[in-house]
């Protein structure tokens, strides 16, 4: 990793508790934005109390729910993830934000290597996807089953409602909303400072990347998509491991959000005829194996790079 924590100045903190403060941060954040962002639409929509609450308790019944709920995702999302952050680093750690966000000189060949890569993962894991999604838990769980059932139900409800896009208008809405503050935000907390912080109270890279892979994976609150997310993580947590630059990251994070809804819009413009959202299976092995084994090869290629990094 590209140590971005060695020019700051924790006092006598220790990186648990920096660590536990970074989380009262987000979970504080999480709630005074979500607030800020109902007064928002209060006042943007002319919307009274029950109205903006009902934006997030059934928002399906009209159209017009769309863009305020694109809103309180934005604004809570920046909040959380991105102001947070910033405020940390700057309050708690004194330090300064241009490490987190430097490209490499040369630039261009590691981000096309990270969209290729991202590209033969998101094929590879859908095995783990296909997987995950048909795990059946033992009768003693059986009440977390119904639960994360529910869960998962009400989220690919809300999914499918904000990706079905009634013009370009909005699909650029949710590439910013879904795709490019997650990014930005999201690596910015779990790679650039948590998986720094386990990094530094472990002093093992390797224990830091899968403990805040397994952190992102959680905090989605989604059981049924937790595992492949893991991955997920992990994969960001070494492309940053390996080439010591956040962004890069960041990167993977956007194509692989994009990606998925770029190929929705295509799909609903009838662009394309491939539908994820409606993909019941995983394509069969032996293109599973072709993709997995060609990101294998652009990791080992990636990670040479960047040899003053691996040295």
């Amino acid at each position: 990793m590209q140590n971005i924590l060695k020019n700051t100045d924790e006092g006598d903190s220790t990186p648990w508790m920096l660590l536990l403060i970074l989380g009262g941060y987000v979970l504080a954040a999480l709630f005074l934005f979500s607030f800020i962002a109902q007064g928002l639409i209060m006042l943007l929509f002319n919307y009274d109390v029950q109205e903006s609450l009902g934006i997030l308790t059934n928002p399906y019944g009209s159209e017009s729910a769309k863009l305020p709920l694109m809103i309180i995702q934005a604004v809570t999302s920046i909040g959380a993830f991105i102001v947070v952050p910033l405020f940390f680093i700057k309050v708690n750690l004194k330090g300064r934000y241009a490490p987190f966000f430097n490209f490499p000189e040369q630039a261009l060949r590691p981000i096309l290597m990270t969209v290729v890569i991202l590209f033969c993962f998101m094929v590879a894991n859908s095995v783990v996807i296909e997987w995950n999604q048909n795990v059946d838990m033992p009768d003693i769980f059986s009440w977390f089953e119904n639960w994360a059932q529910s869960k998962e139900a009400q989220l690919e409800k809300l999914t499918e409602y904000l990706t079905t896009f009634s013009g370009i208008h909005e699909y650029l809405i949710a590439l910013v909303v879904i795709a490019l503050i997650p990014a930005v935000g999201e690596e910015l907390l779990f790679r650039g400072l948590i998986q720094n912080l386990f990094g530094k109270a472990f002093n093992n890279p390797h224990v830091a990347i899968w403990l805040s892979a397994i952190i992102f994976g959680i905090f989605h609150f989604q059981f049924y998509g937790v595992v492949p997310r893991i991955f997920l993580g992990a994969l960001f947590g070494y492309l940053y491991y390996w080439s010591g630059y956040l962004s890069l990251a960041m990167v993977g994070h956007f194509i692989n959000n994009g990606l998925t809804l770029t190929l929705l819009y295509f799909s609903q413009i009838k662009f394309i005829n491939y539908n994820p959202a409606e993909a019941d299976s995983s394509p069969p092995l032996y293109v599973v194996g072709i993709f997995f084994l060609a990101g294998a090869v652009l990791l080992y290629l990636f990670r040479n790079l960047f040899p003053e990094k691996n040295a």
